[in-house]
């Protein structure tokens, strides 16, 4: 988080005090560990200002900070298996370090937001009107600017849903990493990943261009690019593409960590899975978007899972 008038902390910085924040707050630091910290503070006035921020970060999220859980009492060894304190840590500190790191990266996101025409905050979901008639639907964590006539749109960051006005003679383009997408019917997505885009038509047909390559898109059908390349075009459910504008997703047989990765793009703090063995485990259903909590709860109940939970900001399913 960064406050008006005072110099801007690296990143390295930032993801060091998460880090450190997260061990202490686990409940878990030896004294050695103590000293490390002190000493890593004392180091340099950012560190101090940059543990400062992740501790305004945490609390912001209306997390209350932890004490060391009381621990069973031991009967018989043979019966119980209690987790190890480096599982612990592994767990408890990873979870915050990685929310920790999350909300810094949003706050810090300067260069955006003075980019920007519209954005939505994470768990928004927006219509935008454009000067052209158009709409562009936002989908959560998005931003988008425009050109002055509203026919040429940039998407910044996140996902958008285009519905767009006919006006033949001023083509419609958005804009994506080094590609294109120009209108030639009226409805389609564009969600950035990496360094490129996925582009998915849900109304007659787009027409993408990267570099010397392009492709013609026709409802139905979907294509990714990269900084550099194109991919081939391949079928894409309509249903399921366009789900987030109504607030729902639709998933089929997909790995349990895909489908948390997806849920946390809705919630304002994280979600991860504890395990390959269980992030690989398959789902399918409908999800309620706005509820992301909610959906987690069916998750855990339908596959018979268990969960630890820092409040509802901090959520970790295990076996």
């Amino acid at each position: 988080m960064t406050m008006r008038g005072e110099p801007p902390i690296p990143k390295q910085v930032n993801r060091q005090a998460a880090q450190w924040f997260a061990e202490r707050e686990s409940g878990d630091m030896t004294a050695e560990d103590e000293a490390r910290l002190r000493q890593w503070l004392a180091s340099d006035p950012q560190h101090a200002l940059a543990f400062e921020r992740a501790a305004a970060v945490w609390q912001s999220m209306d997390a209350p900070m932890l004490a060391p859980a009381p621990r069973p009492v031991r009967r018989n060894p043979r019966r119980w298996a209690q987790p190890t304190r480096n599982h612990r840590r592994q767990w408890i500190g990873g979870a915050i370090a990685a929310s920790l790191a999350l909300f810094i990266v949003l706050e810090n996101d300067i260069s955006t937001h003075l980019r920007a025409d519209a954005m939505t905050e994470r768990g928004e979901i927006r219509e935008i009107p454009l000067p052209d008639g158009s709409t562009a639907m936002l989908n959560t964590g998005s931003a988008i600017s425009f050109a002055p006539d509203g026919r040429t749109v940039t998407l910044l960051k996140g996902e958008a849903a285009f519905r767009v006005a006919p006006d033949p003679a001023n083509p419609f383009s958005v804009i994506a990493g080094n590609g294109t997408s120009t209108a030639l019917g009226t409805r389609f997505l564009v969600r950035q990943i990496g360094d490129g885009a996925r582009v998915t038509v849900t109304e007659h047909s787009v027409r993408v261009a990267l570099k010397r390559q392009s492709a013609v898109l026709l409802e139905g059908e979907a294509i990714e690019y990269d900084a550099d390349s194109l991919d081939g075009s391949r079928p894409a459910s309509v249903a399921d593409a366009d789900a987030w504008t109504r607030g729902r997703m639709r998933i089929v047989n997909r790995p349990l960590g895909e489908v948390v990765a997806e849920l946390g793009r809705y919630h304002r703090g994280y979600i991860g899975v504890i395990g390959d063995h269980l992030a690989n485990r398959p789902v399918s259903g409908t999800f309620d978007v706005r509820d992301p909590v909610g959906s987690i709860d069916v998750i855990q109940r339908t596959l018979g899972i268990r969960s630890t939970r820092l409040t509802d900001r901090v959520i970790l399913l295990h076996s």
